[in-house]
């Protein structure tokens, strides 16, 4: 059986975290699996020992001198067939170690638009990409970004979307009961955002379309589901704008198909995404979904077919995509309709899990050609 090594900081409760637990659970029949977390093991470390072998390293983070030492001792130990590293573009650590280790395929990932990174941090990659045999973007918009921002060639990227179960995402819960246990309002429509409350999510947005809203009709109560840095700031701008009534705000993410299934619209204000699971969790929910047309939205919602896209973020067209969600009944249910089966035909976990297959399958048979 072919062995494959994972690197990743933790197993916490993210985004990226719960796609490779995803992974792992679909390879586990034809990989022996090794999951190297460089901090911490995280919430999914106990869940994940299951299906494959977990290891901490316990270092302090992607610049610990120690790293290089630490893995390239684990890899030679376990002798993988392949070491695939989700270190949100700090990977040149891992790669220098598999190749030291003669580890015979290398694979790293790109799952977001990092504006963020500095100058030195694009220096950094731009030495890691040549020591790796392919990079996984989760969108052609990600894989376009890191192609321009690290002057990378594109053929090096492989575009695996994420994938998603999506009877998960449905709900037996009855709405009363959530709403009673979450005191929102019986008879309003609820319009939710479910995000970390971070800068590129762009909160303050989604407050201020709920205030254009508020504008223009009663009927409506607004949901947030997350936190992170900017939860303090959101706060105090809804009370200074006098919202607070009008607002339930909800920090974890544990009850979200039953919080999805009070939705009447999903939305997503953000300045910047890769691939946003909460807008494949919404649509597998059969929730409609207005999002900014931003990064890899686009590759999950068609305007107009499966969903809503606003390009220009303003509060008004915000509010008047939501609107039209609400009071356009038989057209919001047909793209309903349409986006649930577009998600569980592209986008399930079976279609993720083989092209990640196809990829390990593709690099192997090359190496052992160029070793002939």
């Amino acid at each position: 059986m072919r062995k494959i090594i994972f690197v990743i900081p933790s197993l916490a409760a993210g985004g990226t975290e719960r796609q490779l637990v995803h992974l792992i659970k679909g390879l586990e029949k034809n990989f022996n699996i090794t999951i190297v977390c460089t901090r911490t093991g995280g919430a999914w470390a106990g869940n994940v020992r299951r299906h494959a072998r977990v290891e901490v390293l316990g270092l302090r983070g992607g610049w610990d001198p120690r790293m290089t030492k630490r893995l390239t001792r684990m890899f030679r130990k376990f002798k993988p067939d392949i070491v695939h590293s989700f270190m949100f573009g700090f990977d040149y650590v891992v790669n220098v170690a598999a190749r030291q280790s003669r580890v015979p395929i290398v694979v790293s990932s790109r799952r977001q638009l990092a504006d963020w990174k500095k100058p030195r941090h694009i220096r950094l990659q731009k030495k890691a990409n040549p020591l790796v045999d392919a990079i996984v973007a989760n969108s052609h918009a990600v894989a376009a970004f890191a192609s321009a921002q690290e002057e990378s060639s594109i053929d090096s990227y492989r575009v695996i979307h994420n994938g998603i179960d999506s009877t998960a995402m449905l709900s037996n819960v009855a709405p009363a009961v959530v709403r009673k246990r979450f005191r929102i309002p019986k008879s309003k429509f609820v319009v939710g955002m479910v995000a970390n409350m971070s800068p590129v999510k762009d909160y303050p947005l989604f407050v201020e379309t709920a205030a254009e809203i508020l504008r223009r009709r009663e009927d409506v109560h607004f949901l947030m589901v997350g936190h992170g840095p900017e939860a303090g700031s959101i706060l105090r701008k809804i009370k200074k704008m006098h919202l607070l009534d009008s607002f339930t705000g909800i920090k974890t993410v544990s009850e979200l198909p039953d919080l999805l299934r009070l939705f009447s619209v999903c939305a997503l204000t953000s300045k910047v995404e890769g691939l946003p699971n909460v807008v494949m969790e919404a649509m597998a929910a059969k929730v409609p979904v207005v999002a900014s047309s931003v990064g890899g939205i686009p590759e999950l919602v068609e305007n107009e077919k499966t969903g809503l896209l606003v390009p220009l973020r303003t509060p008004e067209r915000f509010a008047d995509a939501i609107e039209r969600c609400l009071d356009e009944v038989g057209d919001t249910q047909s793209r309903v309709q349409r986006a649930y089966t577009n998600i569980t035909l592209e986008f399930s976990l079976p279609k993720m899990v083989d092209g990640y297959e196809k990829l390990y399958d593709e690099l192997i048979e090359k190496a052992l050609r160029d070793q002939d």
